[in-house]
């Protein structure tokens, strides 16, 4: 994932995140390829032993899936580099999704020396071991990368590249095991960003219908006004609240916006064309007068919300489920634009997770900048992993516990007392990061034929 853009430090990231689903009353819109992919006879690979972990974070970074064992202190990777970037969403069965893209060779990814994952965007649905499991969620359409057979409804940029135009980002499973997905669209680098974004839901237990809750209204590309107007602007990483409602961080409207899932379809047979009547949609401001906000994570020891915003002051700020500000919680001090990329030590929060003990773990994109608000984007291979515990509600200073990574984006908690939690078989491999991660020279896949299960 990169930042774009003249003004890329303000807003969104040109090769990484993603979400998006349009549904079909049936599933005729989807071709004879992907279902095959899309039902339970994809073989069901299990995960390792986590062993006496009280707790599992994951997070992503340059299409790697990394995690660190607690109270071990144990790093590892969880899944190989290999497309993914963006929120990670466990499913009760271990498995799990998060937003994949077609990277290039020349975006220095490892990854893309891959098989490219089909249609170009989407949500990958992985085995609890770390491997891709063969199944993409995604929204079809025309538009295919050479030599496949899936297409997807939103089509390349100019030069070809499909991650310019379509970019899922943060997600979440409901209480129905149905899958939530947001897609950044075009929001790649403008301020202020462009309404193209989108929000989509994939029906368990297959995932192989789904249905566009909320996107544009007019314009764009094809009857789902793909990169139109009238939808989200830059949606950010998701939460479930207590009563099953979407919460979803919305740069364009400086808020995090509460979706009734009572006014969610319950099927793809409600979503007529692959978009759900807006009229159904009840949405509203959950928390307002935000700058730039990023991630949404719930605190169960006070049955709270922290919202994380990447530049502002304060960089975290904790409200009750009302959204009113939570007076048991002090914030966490931010980063203005004036401030921004003069300190090293500074922190730029984005997506975060907290651990049953109330420690939030939060990922840094560490912006740094060339000059006064000149040439800012996140550092290289400066991404970090941070925590901060509480006494009696006062945070304590951020520290970092994962450090060197090449733009992370999310931080997900996982139980294993209560939840089959991923981990990898077999003999723990490090974090890659730096430039160890990236091969020279440039290498792309071996040849077009579409990703299939495994480790790549």
């Amino acid at each position: 994932m990169r930042f774009s853009g003249v003004l890329r430090w303000l807003v969104g990231a040109a090769c990484g995140w993603s979400l998006l689903v349009a549904c079909a009353s049936g599933s005729s819109a989807l071709s004879a390829a992907s279902a095959s992919k899309t039902d339970t006879s994809v073989p069901f690979v299990a995960g390792g032993s986590p062993g006496k972990a009280a707790y599992l974070v994951y997070w992503d970074q340059n299409e790697e899936v990394d995690f660190l064992s607690m109270p071990s202190g144990t790093q590892g990777q969880l899944l190989p580099a290999w497309d993914l970037n963006g929120q990670m969403c466990i499913l009760p069965n271990g498995r799990f999704v998060g937003g994949y893209d077609p990277t290039l060779p020349n975006q220095d990814n490892l990854g893309s020396a891959k098989p490219y994952k089909q249609p170009a965007d989407g949500e990958e649905l992985d085995e609890p071991n770390g491997s891709f499991s063969g199944q993409t969620l995604y929204v079809p359409g025309p538009f295919k990368m050479p030599g496949q057979s899936i297409g997807g409804d939103s089509p390349p940029s100019a030069n070809g590249v499909f991650n310019n135009n379509q970019t899922y980002t943060g997600c979440v499973i409901d209480k129905s095991d149905n899958v939530f997905a947001n897609d950044i669209a075009t929001a790649q680098g403008q301020y202020p960003p462009p309404s193209s974004g989108r929000l989509v839901e994939w029906f368990a237990p297959h995932y192989n219908t789904y249905c566009i809750v909320y996107g544009p209204t007019t314009g764009g590309v094809g009857p789902h006004h793909t990169d139109g107007t009238g939808g989200l602007a830059q949606p950010g990483m998701m939460a479930l609240a207590g009563n099953g409602d979407l919460l979803v961080p919305n740069v364009g409207t400086s808020s995090v916006l509460r979706f009734a899932h009572s006014s969610m379809p319950t099927s793809a047979s409600e979503c007529p064309g692959g978009i759900y009547p807006r009229a159904k949609v009840r949405v509203s401001t959950f928390v307002g007068g935000l700058s730039f906000p990023a991630g949404i994570a719930k605190d169960s020891t006070c049955g709270c919300y922290a919202v994380s915003t990447y530049i502002g002051n304060p960089a975290i700020r904790w409200v009750t489920s009302d959204g009113r500000p939570e007076p048991g919680r002090t914030p966490v001090p931010g980063t203005t634009i004036a401030e921004l990329g003069k300190n090293p030590d500074q922190y730029n929060p984005f997506g975060m997770a907290f651990a049953p003990d109330g420690t939030l773990y939060f990922i840094d994109i560490h912006i740094a900048c060339t000059g006064t608000l000149t040439g800012c984007g996140p550092a290289t291979y400066g991404g970090r992993v941070m925590k901060v515990t509480f006494s009696d509600g006062q945070p304590s200073t951020p520290v970092a516990i994962a450090s060197g990574f090449d733009f992370p984006t999310s931080a997900t908690v996982c139980v294993p007392a209560t939840h089959v939690c991923p981990y990898p078989k077999g003999k723990i491999k490090a974090p890659l990061s730096g430039a160890s991660e990236n091969p020279a020279p440039d290498a792309g896949p071996p040849s077009d034929a579409p990703a299939k299960a495994g480790f790549g």
